[in-house]
């Protein structure tokens, strides 16, 4: 990696800034990154982009998640190509979507809807129930069996993409939040639209205004911003909002 991290100091940088704005060391969320593989943002996945700001996001695993990791997400068009990546560690974090994503999750180069990852990220950390396990002919003859029921886990989800949700899901985008948002799920999202070109991201403002437990970023220029100082990495994604929903 041209960028040469100090994860531990970094880390620590990170709890710096927490305390400071009032968080106390013994807060805790479950920490998810929602990854964008539609066609268009290939280039900054091959380029290794990505890969480093995945690298960038392992310190606030190391200081909020109870188990130091950060659970990956893969997303592009549609429910079949939500794809639970893994976990990243201080360990192996370097070139992680080059070496676990690129041509091998579901939905590679594929379109962009937001909802079915976002309902997903709700399901493994207990705030919807999951799938009923078993396949077709389970079902057809009546033996599947119903999800477990997990523990609900307070949790933030950071969710990355180069490109404006695809119209026809915009409605169910809103209404996996509303109904989140009803049932008081202990989940903050907090939205990053990355792209150089001329996406607006609008509906993600859209998002971002109706929403409590939602913020936006939007960056212009992903290789600068994954060479931000920590200090200024940390003001970025920090807002306010954030972190009054941690101290909450």
């Amino acid at each position: 990696m041209a960028l040469q991290l100090n994860l531990n100091k970094s880390a620590k940088t990170l709890r710096l800034s927490l305390d400071k704005a009032g968080v106390a060391a013994d807060i805790k969320a479950e920490l998810i990154f929602d990854m964008d593989v539609s066609g268009s943002f290939e280039h900054e996945h091959e380029e290794g982009t990505t890969s480093k700001l995945v690298a960038r996001l392992v310190p606030y695993g190391m200081v909020l998640d109870p188990d130091g990791k950060v659970d990956v997400f893969s997303f592009s068009n549609g429910k079949a190509h939500v794809h639970h990546v893994g976990t990243v560690t201080p360990d192996d974090c370097e070139n992680y979507i080059v070496r676990n994503v690129i041509d091998k999750v579901p939905g590679w180069k594929g379109g962009t809807t937001y909802s079915y990852v976002l309902e997903r990220n709700l399901q493994h950390f207990g705030w919807l129930p999951g799938e009923e396990t078993g396949g077709f002919l389970s079902r057809f003859f009546g033996i599947s069996r119903e999800a477990p029921v997990l523990e609900k886990k307070r949790s933030v989800v950071i969710f990355v993409t180069d490109g404006d949700n695809d119209p026809s899901d915009e409605d169910r985008t809103m209404r996996v939040l509303e109904e989140s948002e009803k049932r008081g799920d202990q989940v903050y999202f907090l939205f990053m639209g990355a792209c150089e070109h001329t996406v607006e991201f609008k509906f993600l403002d859209t998002i971002a205004k109706r929403f409590k437990n939602t913020g936006v970023v939007i960056v212009r220029d992903l290789d600068s911003f994954v060479d931000l100082s920590d200090e200024e990495l940390n003001a970025q994604l920090l807002g306010s909002e954030l972190l009054q929903w941690l101290r909450s």
